[in-house]
């Protein structure tokens, strides 16, 4: 009886899609979570026991019941989410998947900035350094009279190349910094002798590196944000990296090979067992172990 009831919703929901605008995906999730609770509380399924079954958190499965979509990863995400949710309740998963939008909203293209109106190009400024540079040298070689020595000529030689260089690397700087941002840093980090991988080294401290022995579903954040949530099969290898934290959260811990800061590679726990761990980066060091 409940199965029929949820069949109309989607047959009347579908025909009301066809015949208005779509309906924005808050709504949506609401409606795909009533419907979930209300079969779950009618066959006395705790959500508890659903969080077990489906390896899904059960602050996300709460949110998908109250429609919370400020608590759920992306659209993406959420839409697999919903779909175990559906499946471990015995009802058709992809037909729940299916309803919850997963398009980004448009960007608007109308917005005008600063940027849009008439800029100086590189060559102007190469030009106009050049320009100048023509000048400070007329200018030295009629103070001296045209009659100088060979030292004073030389002066004169080096203040021009001097100034010629400082155009270059002027006009260069200019055109890295309004076409390409990282080479513009490039270009700053070898005349400052700075070192770029020292400093992304800083911007992401904590890197973890997984290994899957067996399969496993895996939840992992990324300072506070979902970065992943899925079903990884053998071999696979993959790393992740954060600035501040980084949370790692596997299923099948024994069939999960992990290493931190390219330390040596250990099993994240007990084969068949749930385990959660949490790198901060001010409590890590190259090569350190997780703690158990």
């Amino acid at each position: 009886m409940t199965k029929n009831l949820l069949f109309l919703f989607f047959k009347t929901t579908k025909q009301k899609q066809h015949s208005q605008e779509p309906e924005p995906p808050q709504k949506k999730l609401a409606e795909i979570g009533a419907q979930l609770r209300q079969y779950r509380e009618q066959q006395s399924i705790c959500l508890d026991k659903v969080a077990v079954v489906t390896m899904i958190r059960r602050n996300l499965l709460q949110a998908i019941e109250d429609g919370q979509l400020d608590q759920l990863p992306e659209p993406v995400y959420t839409q697999g989410l919903i779909k175990r949710y559906a499946e471990a309740m015995g009802l058709d998963g992809a037909q729940f998947a299916d309803f919850f939008p997963i398009e980004p909203p448009r960007r608007s293209t109308a917005k005008l900035s600063w940027q849009d109106g008439p800029q100086l190009r590189p060559m102007h400024l190469y030009l106009f350094y050049t320009l100048l540079i023509i000048c400070s040298v007329n200018g030295l070689s009629q103070l001296m009279g045209g009659s100088g020595t060979a030292k004073n000529a030389a002066v004169v030689q080096e203040i021009a190349l001097g100034q010629q260089e400082q155009a270059r690397l002027v006009a260069e700087s200019a055109a890295l910094k309004n076409q390409k941002p990282d080479s513009y840093e490039a270009v700053e980090a070898a005349r400052t002798g700075q070192n770029l991988n020292d400093k992304s080294a800083g911007n992401k401290p904590v890197m973890v590196s997984l290994t899957f022995k067996a399969e496993s579903w895996m939840q992992i954040q990324v300072d506070g944000k979902t970065e992943f949530e899925g079903t990884l099969p053998i071999g696979t290898v993959r790393t992740w990296q954060a600035q501040n934290q980084l949370v790692v959260l596997a299923g099948n811990a024994g069939g999960v090979m992990i290493a931190v800061n390219n330390g040596q590679a250990e099993l994240l726990g007990e084969p068949g067992l749930t385990k959660e761990v949490v790198f901060k980066a001010d409590e890590i060091k190259p090569s350190a172990k997780p703690k158990n």
